[in-house]
């Protein structure tokens, strides 16, 4: 490391460092840090996933980045068979030995974290659009797909060693443009809209019927569910709405929409645009960070025991939660 030129992002990182620390003033845990991590690109970042080898982030020009250890290396750096389609979505298969990638002009296909490399499935059905969320769910190699495009159409997919067999494409939701899509190991599905829809399906995607939210009046930008009935949406106006498969609960969080959600059982974590984390624990939601980070926030992942709770955005930036 002597003599290595200091980076642009080694500097944000310097600055980022001081910013974390005293975001956690008067928060839930003060025993954790947000730090600004220095990682080789300055191109956006839209999604953050953990896998079985470690984090991976994917953005701009079809970049993916992994975390090797406490380091940030590029794994591709013009996306899918060197087209250079951004990428806007990742999601991993069940046991994390697979990634599946989304984003600009169809580019989708699936990264083999442990093999260490890519396969381009881009414009399945001969669908050029651009995709904005997929979500996995079962081991890899067997797993169940779920894409949705810019048009709000719904595609599905089930992967068999080295194919995938690709289902018709179909438009769930009222009519508006659904926004993002998760999936469950239980053959559980849910979709979100820009018209305060949530639907559901119970059977991999066939079918769905709306389970909310009748005058909700938010466009939602973020779904995420841990099994079956077990559901959180989030979007704009600050607010978290949760489902326990009776019910529907509704947290503000703050002023600024909500960008991105995470949870599994017993945690959630959500971050606004602007650049404030939320946590949910056993006593509900509290303010954990305001990350001021100067640029806009896409997506958070909660931690694994090889790598710490992220958060990625634009220019370039991540933060890992330290203690």
């Amino acid at each position: 490391m002597t003599g290595r030129p200091r980076t642009r992002r080694a500097v944000l990182a310097a600055v980022g460092t001081a910013a974390g620390t005293l975001s956690l003033a008067g928060c839930a845990d003060t025993d954790s840090e947000w730090i600004a991590a220095d990682v080789p690109t300055d191109a956006a970042l839209y999604d953050v996933a953990q896998t079985a080898t470690g984090a991976y982030a994917v953005g701009e020009d079809g970049v993916v980045l992994a975390r090797d250890g406490g380091d940030w290396t590029v794994r591709l750096k013009n996306g899918l068979s060197e087209a250079g389609d951004g990428l806007r979505s990742a999601a991993v298969t069940s046991n994390g030995r697979a990634m599946w990638v989304a984003g600009d002009s169809g580019a989708l296909g699936l990264y083999d974290v442990v093999a260490d490399r890519a396969v381009d499935f881009s414009a399945p059905k001969e669908k050029t659009t651009s995709w904005t969320a997929i979500a996995a769910a079962g081991l890899a190699g067997d797993e169940r797909l779920t894409a949705i495009n810019s048009s709000g159409e719904l595609l599905r997919g089930r992967r068999d060693g080295a194919d995938v067999a690709w289902g018709e494409v179909t438009k769930p939701g009222s009519g508006s443009s659904v926004t993002d899509v998760d999936l469950t190991p239980l053959a559980y599905g849910y979709v979100v809209d820009t018209d305060g829809g949530v639907f559901e399906s119970r059977d991999g995607g066939v079918s769905w019927s709306r389970i909310g939210l009748e005058g909700a009046g938010v466009d939602f930008a973020a779904v995420a569910a841990t099994d079956s009935g077990h559901v959180s949406v989030a979007g704009g106006n600050g607010v978290v709405y949760t489902y326990n498969g009776v019910n529907w609960s509704r947290t503000t969080l703050g002023e600024q929409p909500i960008a991105a959600l995470t949870r599994d059982r017993d945690t959630a974590l959500a971050v606004s645009s602007a650049g404030v984390i939320y946590e949910r624990g056993f006593d509900g939601w509290t303010e954990l960070a305001d990350l001021q980070p100067g640029n806009e926030l896409r997506s958070v992942a909660l931690g694994t025991a090889r790598s710490p709770q992220l958060v990625v955005g634009e220019s370039g930036t991540v933060y890992e939660r330290r203690y």
